[in-house]
């Protein structure tokens, strides 16, 4: 190396030693994570002012052919997809075609009665009333290729838990009928909207729309752990409209895609924001969730976010103008955790949203603490009824949400349960599940395997609305 670029180098690494450490303390971080969780292989991009300032593969893509994770490494999103299905219906809503209040029976023919009062904003924001298990669909079986027309024949089967507006409850449902209206409204196929309208714009050309039969240029393989031992996801089934769960993209086109939500290339500031605002519910309180999109906050610190059960997740910190995408191959069902993840990244970013970072109070009401330790043990039984949580979350616990919060397994050989502190949050006015939050007290979980953060967001009754967890 020349006299001159050794000097170059050398100031480089002087001037910005901070970058190389922060580096390599996110690797750090991620290798950890994966290995304690099982994870064969992950993407990572980090977004900051719509740069991407980090990007890197970790692991391997696919375990038999030994194939390692790159930038552009192809995964299954699922329920990310929600986000760009959410996207394209808001662009028809900008055009007039689709109203936001529109009784979908207006879209679509055949609807069941049961329907009449469902909205299109009822479907965007999953208070509908529709189950987040339809038996109806379970008892049809495998079929091999699901119609649009038999999904929907099955889907009209499923009845109301609830009336519309009452409360929240994730479906993927009313995402495949809002696949139905894009395609009703736009007059073309919903995978050749999205291509047209949002892919081919932004420059996202490794990005498509799932069809089991296509070859896929560098698509990682699916993962999960059975019995303890990780194995395929076999994938049979072909779903003609998967709205609701089928794009497959890398972290360079979901880069391209964040870097576009601060812009107006796709939707107006005025829709963007009418996606970011939590749902109204007809008692009047709100619940953490928009069109398409995830809603929380951490620590004062506004997040926008949406995960995939295949393992995958969009953390957007919008105020802080920085993004975390984190893609890996293992099911969130098998506890890859990439909410965590990205979380746990971003935190070496932005100072201050690690829970790791809290200084220790002295426990003023080690009763409560006792109790948030039992619901804890409530949700790794099973416990759907928990007298320690509100009946409004107790009634919509789903067994992802209760793996993710808590197993058995994660509360053997527990060495310690311990408050760090409480935030005192009722003039922000935060809502959970249809009732409002005035604290959100923080602990740390020690057991055998790891060190792991919980939030509890607690009713001024010291009831749980909802609970979050990290790593860091």
């Amino acid at each position: 190396m020349k006299p001159n670029r050794v000097l170059i180098v050398t100031i480089v690494l002087l001037l910005f030693p901070s970058v190389a450490t922060q580096a390599d303390k996110v690797d750090d971080y991620i290798s950890s994570e994966m290995k304690n969780r099982r994870i064969p292989g992950l993407a990572l991009a980090v977004v900051k002012n719509g740069e991407v300032i980090k990007a890197k593969g970790y692991g391997l893509a696919n375990l038999e052919l030994n194939v390692p994770v790159t930038t552009d490494s192809v995964f299954e999103l699922a329920s990310i997809t929600k986000s760009f299905t959410a996207t394209a219906l808001m662009m028809l809503v900008e055009e007039g075609k689709v109203g936001l209040d529109d009784k979908i029976s207006t879209h679509l023919i055949n609807t069941p009665y049961s329907w009449r009062d469902i909205t299109v904003r009822h479907l965007l924001t999953h208070t509908a009333g529709f189950a987040s298990d339809c038996k109806a669909i379970r008892e049809q079986g495998w079929l091999v290729n699901y119609t649009t027309a038999e999904m929907f024949e099955v889907a009209s089967k499923c009845p109301l838990d609830f009336a519309p507006g009452e409360r929240w409850q994730y479906s993927c449902q009313g995402y495949f009928l809002l696949g139905m209206i894009i395609e009703k409204a736009s007059g073309q196929r919903y995978r050749e909207f999205v291509r047209e309208r949002i892919f081919q714009p932004l420059g996202m050309t490794t990005t498509t729309v799932l069809d089991q039969w296509e070859i896929i240029e560098n698509r990682a393989a699916g993962y999960i752990l059975r019995d303890g031992e990780l194995s395929h996801i076999r994938r049979i089934s072909q779903v003609e409209l998967p709205a609701h769960y089928g794009i497959l993209s890398t972290v360079k086109d979901l880069a391209k895609w964040d870097a576009a939500l601060y812009t107006e290339k796709l939707l107006t500031k005025a829709s963007l924001d009418q996606m970011w605002t939590p749902v109204k519910l007809n008692n009047g309180f709100s619940h953490n969730y928009g069109f398409g999109w995830s809603l929380n906050d951490i620590r004062d610190h506004r997040v926008v976010g949406h995960g995939g059960i295949t393992g995958k997740y969009i953390f957007r910190l919008p105020d802080d103008k920085l993004t975390v995408i984190v893609l890996t191959n293992l099911s969130m069902e098998s506890g890859s955790s990439p909410l965590t993840i990205a979380q746990g990244v971003a935190g070496h970013y932005v100072p201050g949203i690690l829970l790791s970072s809290l200084k220790e109070q002295p426990d003023p009401d080690p009763q409560m603490t006792q109790n948030m330790r039992k619901l804890l043990s409530d949700i790794a039984n099973g416990v759907t009824d928990s007298p320690r949580m509100t009946p409004e979350r107790n009634a919509t616990l789903s067994p992802i949400f209760m793996r993710y919060i808590a197993t058995s397994s994660s509360l053997k050989d527990v060495k310690s349960f311990t408050f760090i502190a409480c935030d005192n949050v009722e003039e922000r006015r935060i809502d959970r599940f249809g009732v409002r939050v005035s604290r959100i007290c923080y602990y740390k979980l020690v057991n055998a395997l790891e060190r792991r953060y919980l939030s509890f967001y607690l009713t001024s009754d010291a009831m749980v609305a909802d609970i979050r967890s990290s790593t860091e």
